[in-house]
């Protein structure tokens, strides 16, 4: 690949319907006219694929159309019939080689995929695309607007702009703005709406509708945000889920609903004018159910905040199951357990708002270590079959549960995101299909030698738990491939997952893996984030026994492991080796 230039490759929308044409831009942005060929057509070939294997291949042609714009195309694709994720690659012919690359998929709503993203600054006069374009780079393709709204008790207002409860100057009109953008690129917007505050003088007018603690003085957040009774039927229930259709009626496609994490048990007034107990494990579900009662084609996510009550409300009628996470889920293991958790409640995508405070713009911990610190975040969340809200604003990092404080990544390492994020679209269905089965205690490490693993280097360890000082191994299966996750903490000083690292991992190689396989191999292939590309490279491998009566094991060897990489052996489902 040419060390200063490359192709930049980026689909027209985040994710596309079945059915609709799918358009990828292809663009020289650093060209100019000094470079060989850059004032002339350049052809290319391209190349489209699922997994390893090719299903779309064509040529292109790279040409100038105006004085000062980059040298670009664009590849035209039929529509996809069904859903589906695929990379893209293309390569220049005729001049020193330039490639580039990106990922797209194809699925009939959001929630089959949900690349949650956040926008959160809304002042008068902002009119930039910027935000919404590097939204699109990402793939992120349903995104929360927090804090857009005039009041936690009343949306919307004829105001504009207006200043909102915590001082902010916020324009309808911008928020307008990022909604159509937003749109233009099949992104879905959601509009945060915390599911129980209320101002002091609304709180101070109905006091009938507050949550009261055990001495009788009313639930609130800071005494500004009150806690008002979500049961069902209730004055609020029904204001509130008013509201909530307003802000859809207005131009949302959909909702982020919050609650604080507390209280979890609280009193609420009767109408006789006693007191009664509420678990409020029992009223989200009912509040997330009534909500889509009113807004029936609207999406919907609920927080559960520090995991409270996800058992309560992963079937309820929402599109995601999403977990803001604090401590005490504070390792890189805690991570891998939660998610497993929750998948044993729900098949519906997981989501994880799990903030990096290094990157936080008051406090930032050393950029290098703060960056090092979120590839090891997003690698385990990815790797556990989640996805990351992490990534929004002005190209921003979240880094406290107050969003407008997001943080700033360097430019180089936004660029690492956004092939992470190539990453994650192409290889959907290898990371997160929901029907994927985790056997890593059951088929690695112990007594299991299903999947055994050993390094060139004797002193390397590995382990099904992450630990600092060993290569974190997990192992899946699905139908058509087993798929092998190896993560490299050796050399690692922590495992917090919400940690700088002040070290960065030495790559390693020569790492051979030894897997019993019944059924037909049709190739094992490594792929990660971490290189120059994001393809699968095949891996060469042989069948070989273990003992007597130890029957046969596919042998192969992974070159090299820098911070995550994903092995994956694509099987012929129901065959039998030969």
């Amino acid at each position: 690949m040419n060390d200063t230039l490359s192709l930049r490759l980026l689909p027209r929308k985040a994710q596309f319907r079945p059915g609709e044409a799918v358009r990828i831009l292809v663009e020289l942005p650093d060209a100019d006219d000094g470079e060989e060929g850059a004032s002339e057509c350049i052809r290319f070939r391209w190349q489209v694929q699922a997994w390893d294997r090719i299903v779309l291949q064509g040529v292109g042609a790279l040409a100038r159309e105006e004085e000062g714009e980059p040298i670009r195309a664009e590849i035209s694709l039929p529509g996809f019939a069904g859903s589906g994720a695929y990379g893209v690659f293309a390569q220049t012919e005729g001049i020193a080689p330039i490639a580039g690359e990106t990922a797209f998929d194809v699925a009939a709503h959001w929630r089959e995929a949900p690349r949650y993203g956040f926008l959160s600054d809304f002042a008068p006069g902002d009119r930039d695309s910027a935000d919404a374009d590097f939204l699109l780079r990402c793939h992120l393709n349903v995104v929360q607007f927090y804090d857009w709204m005039y009041r936690h008790d009343r949306l919307l207002t004829d105001e504009d702009p207006f200043t909102d409860p915590l001082g902010r100057t916020i324009s309808f009109a911008a928020v307008r703005g990022k909604i159509a953008a937003l749109q233009e690129r099949g992104i879905a917007s959601l509009a945060y709406a915390a599911v129980y505050a209320s101002l002091p003088d609304y709180a101070s007018e109905h006091p009938e509708q507050l949550l009261y603690r055990n001495d009788g003085t009313p639930y609130s957040l800071g005494n500004y945000f009150f806690i008002m009774d979500i049961s069902p039927g209730s004055a609020w229930t029904e204001r509130v889920t008013d509201e909530f259709r307003s802000a859809v009626e207005w131009g949302f496609d959909g909702l982020h609903l919050d609650q604080y994490g507390f209280p979890k048990r609280a009193l609420r007034k009767t109408e006789d004018g006693g007191f009664e107990a509420v678990r409020l494990r029992d009223l989200y579900p009912a509040l997330i159910n009534r909500t889509r009662e009113k807004l029936s084609e609207a999406g919907l996510i609920f927080n559960n905040v520090g995991t409270y009550p996800v058992h309560a409300t992963a079937e309820a009628s929402q599109d995601a199951v999403y977990i803001e996470v604090w401590d005490p889920v504070t390792r890189l293991q805690d991570l891998y357990a939660l998610v497993r958790r929750t998948r044993a409640l729900t098949r519906k995508p997981i989501i994880l708002a799990a903030y990096l405070p290094a990157f936080h713009p008051e406090h930032p911990a050393d950029p290098e270590q703060a960056e090092t610190g979120a590839l090891f975040a997003m690698a385990a969340i990815c790797a556990s079959g989640a996805y990351h809200l992490l990534l929004g604003e002005n190209g921003g990092v979240l880094a406290d549960p107050y969003y407008p404080k997001y943080g700033q990544a360097s430019p180089a390492f936004r660029e690492r995101l956004i092939r992470h994020a190539d990453f994650i679209v192409m290889y959907r269905d290898l990371l997160f299909d929901p029907a994927m089965d985790d056997w890593t205690e059951a088929f690695t490490g112990g007594i299991n030698n299903e999947l055994t693993f050993a390094a060139a280097d004797g002193h390397i360890r590995f382990s099904t738990e992450a630990r600092t000082g060993t290569v974190w191994t997990i192992a899946k299966e699905k139908p058509d491939a087993y798929v092998i996750h190896l993560v490299n903490l050796v050399g690692l000083d922590n495992d917090d997952w919400h940690a700088p690292k002040a070290s960065r991992p030495k790559s390693l190689g020569g790492i051979e893996a030894t897997v019993e396989v019944v059924e037909e191999i049709e190739g094992i292939y490594a792929a990660s984030p971490d290189g120059e590309s994001i393809a699968p490279i095949p891996l060469g491998w042989e069948w070989v026994r273990k003992g007597e009566d130890g029957g046969r094991f596919a042998r192969f060897t992974l070159p090299r492991l820098d911070v995550w990489t994903v092995v994956f052996i694509r099987l012929r489902a129901g065959s039998a080796a030969s």
